[in-house]
């Protein structure tokens, strides 16, 4: 298959933007960190299992995203007042300021990564990729 076959393939396109995204981002807080701190910020304290239930993250997987956020004092676990064998877990303040922080960076890298598209083109290819993915998202169970 040659590259200029692989440009017709939508899968290849939407990889090489993610790789040309996160060449642009250059930061710490990677992908799984902000989708954990991004739901901890709507809950007030939620348990360890709920959260990996809900942005769909192999438990061992959050353990060590988990370690990453408390130990950049992003995060919170205590132990749960109803259930001493579990653990609730929080955002910080300083979690929702780096929260904020990273999604206003996205956007600026999201200017610069969509530059060559309109407005118009930006909201349709949002609305596409979104029903694209809640599609898979919704045979997936919780």
């Amino acid at each position: 298959m040659s590259i200029d076959q692989l440009l017709h393939l939508p899968s290849y396109l939407m990889l090489q933007l993610v790789r040309e995204a996160r060449r642009l981002a250059r930061n710490d807080l990677r992908a799984p960190h902000v989708t954990v701190l991004a739901f901890l910020a709507e809950q007030e304290a939620v348990a360890q299992k709920r959260i990996s239930d809900r942005v769909r993250m192999d438990a061992s997987d959050l353990v060590s995203v988990l370690d990453d956020l408390e130990r950049r004092g992003f995060a919170q676990r205590r132990r749960d007042e109803r259930d001493r064998r579990r653990f609730t877990v929080s955002i910080t303040a300083a979690g929702g300021q780096a929260l904020r922080d990273r999604l206003e960076a996205a956007r600026v890298h999201e200017e610069e990564l969509l530059a060559p598209l309109t407005s118009q083109e930006r909201v349709e290819l949002t609305t596409l990729l979104r029903k694209a993915y809640l599609h898979h998202a919704d045979l997936r169970v919780d």
